[in-house]
């Protein structure tokens, strides 16, 4: 029985928390946060025996708080620099993630999936692909249902289908998948890693502790782990992209797709029933999600991509003519990185919000642009363009801010934009 300090009490935090509690630790958590939402949480996690009232801080982190601790449990959000992280390390206290506390206490294989982008459908079509073919698939992770909140559910004959950050991954110690999946990796969270090494190095994590038996898929169109494919100790790397030759043999070219047919597969899902899955895979709201089919033009809503990086993502995932709708607040980035992709697969760009000028100032001669004065005139002005056969396609690579409250929003106005199309048509 350990004396467990918490480090946040988000979701994760909340999790953990109840985890280390179903072990017999003794819970204590320090948050910074002291709002009224918070004090809910406190009073919730009071209530059902988690925490005992003095073992809380809120508003702070001091040293007197953590030096009773046997073991420091971090939340996703918390920096590797963040000072109760520092304090834990002068102390010589232990710290892990809630990633690496859930894998602790799971008795069952772990399917774990990282990569800058499309992680979440591709952790959804594992779980999906292995359900369907008669297996205890729980889903869970930074997909929104933390690990240690599942682990409950999770019996020996299960397979936990994890999708994980390079934040989780940061603080493991022992964590090993039966299969490990790294998507891609491109520039991302460079505002919490110190440079692109330390992100690379924290996404290369994932198959830290696998070993022989085990297997790690990689993207052989991603050079950067094309090269790491060839360094690999442990775990046997494969590539998702030629395993079993499901691309070729079903003329899938969907990353996402042929990496979770090879993870599902590699654990005993039936093809047939994977195909299947596919065949009715309707995206991910927000994540090249299917709107609806207009006149012979789909529509796909992938308003999650803020990132440059997330819109080559969705451009490789999709067939060609493609009218493509992309801007809203620049983050930063080369939009001229996309010439390639956008000369191969976009007919007609349409660029909206204040990232008009970085749109056209990375793409310019490469196809039309069109600068639209609003949402829906982009949207409009899409459909005006899209060839029959092909696809309007959101993915704006930018955030929302200028326009929009969030991604999510964006999303929602432009599926019922869509939708007026639809009824007008």
């Amino acid at each position: 029985m350990a004396k467990a300090v918490v480090v946040g009490l988000a979701k994760s935090g909340m999790d953990a928390a109840r985890l280390l509690s179903q072990r017999k630790d003794t819970v204590f958590i320090t948050e910074m946060k002291d709002g009224a939402d918070t004090k809910k949480r406190v009073d919730l996690l009071v209530k059902e025996g988690v925490l005992k009232p003095g073992n809380i801080e809120l508003g702070s982190h001091t040293e007197k708080f953590i030096k009773k601790a046997d073991l420091m449990v971090a939340s996703p959000g918390v920096r590797r620099d963040a000072l109760p992280i520092k304090m834990a390390e002068a102390k010589r206290i232990p710290i892990i993630s809630e990633l690496e506390l859930a894998y602790t206490m799971c008795p069952a294989p772990i399917i774990a999936v990282t990569g800058t982008s499309g992680k979440t459908t591709t952790t959804t079509l594992i779980g999906e692909m292995l359900k369907s073919s008669g297996f205890d698939a729980i889903v869970c992770g930074n997909i929104g249902n933390p690990f240690s909140g599942e682990i409950k559910r999770i019996k020996k004959n299960s397979i936990a289908v994890v999708e994980v950050s390079s934040f989780q991954l940061e603080l493991i110690k022992k964590f090993r998948p039966r299969v490990s999946v790294i998507l891609n990796i491109s520039d991302n969270h460079l505002d919490r890693h110190a440079n692109m090494d330390e992100y690379i190095t924290a996404k290369c994590r994932i198959f830290l502790n696998q070993g022989h038996g085990d297997a790690l898929f990689l993207n052989r169109n991603d050079e950067l782990l094309s090269e790491i494919a060839g360094a690999v100790k442990g775990p046997k790397a494969e590539f998702f992209n030629t395993y079993r030759d499901f691309g070729a043999r079903h003329k899938i070219s969907n990353e996402d797709f042929l990496a979770a047919m090879s993870s599902a597969s590699f654990m005993g899902a039936d093809e047939g029933k994977m195909l299947e899955v596919l065949k009715n895979f309707k995206g991910i709201e927000h994540r090249l999600e299917r709107v609806a089919n207009v006149n012979g033009v789909d529509f796909v809503n992938d308003s999650k991509a803020t990132t440059i990086s997330s819109v080559g993502w969705a451009l490789r995932s999709l067939e060609e003519n493609i009218v493509l709708i992309m801007g809203g607040r620049y983050k930063g980035g080369d939009f001229g990185l996309l010439k390639d992709l956008v000369q191969k697969k976009v007919d007609y760009i349409i660029s909206i919000g204040e990232a008009r000028p970085q749109i056209k100032s990375g793409l310019d001669g490469v196809k039309p642009i069109f600068e639209a004065g609003s949402f829906k005139e982009a949207v409009s002005e899409g459909f005006k363009r899209a060839k029959k056969g092909g696809r309007v396609l959101l993915s704006p690579g930018c955030s929302s801010f200028d326009m929009f409250k969030n991604y999510e929003e964006r999303g929602r106005i432009f599926k019922e934009l869509v939708n007026e199309i639809g009824r007008s048509e």
